[in-house]
């Protein structure tokens, strides 16, 4: 494995998603302001998705990808790595976890942090003819997922790790 610029931005985005979720733990034991604990979890969410882009561009430099640094997203790197005729374990594992699983949760919640159409915690109200329906959503971004999604990535980016430095 390289020891390109992607490695110490992948550690140093984990270590502010864990410095966040760590701040906002120590809000919600002394009930602080839920403004404050909202700001620090949508912080997290932020680092934890520059983490996995630059964990992204540190596969695609390990496996020599050129242009690495241009990599934003799992489908960029799969072509990629498709137009040399490689496809890495690491690679699978991403989009598996992207299509059924938590990576895939994580990039919903990040992507509807810019979303126009954003509902709230509390739900949206929207009418349907006469009728007004409370739309909740099903992704509600709080501690306990960024948390999740921080333990998650963590672990992937060191097995992962692990297994490019073997091949």
């Amino acid at each position: 494995m390289s020891s390109g610029p992607f490695i110490g931005a992948v550690n140093a985005h984990l270590r502010k998603a864990t410095a966040l979720i760590e701040q906002c733990q120590s809000l919600r034991s002394v009930d602080g302001s839920r403004l404050t604990q909202d700001a620090l979890v949508e912080g997290c969410c932020f680092q934890l998705q520059l983490a996995k882009i630059n964990f992204l561009r540190e596969i695609a430099e390990n496996y020599q990808v050129p242009d690495f640094s241009s990599i934003t997203t799992t489908a960029e790197l799969a072509e990629a790595l498709a137009r040399l005729d490689k496809v890495p374990q690491e690679l699978s594992e991403i989009q598996v976890s992207q299509q059924e699983g938590w990576l895939g949760t994580m990039d919903t919640a990040y992507a509807a942090l810019f979303s126009s159409e954003k509902v709230s915690k509390a739900g949206a109200v929207q009418t349907v003819g006469q009728i007004q329906t409370k739309e909740l959503s099903s992704n509600e971004l709080d501690f306990a997922l960024v948390t999740f999604w921080a333990k998650n990535l963590k672990e992937l980016v060191d097995r992962q790790r692990e297994m490019m430095v073997e091949c």
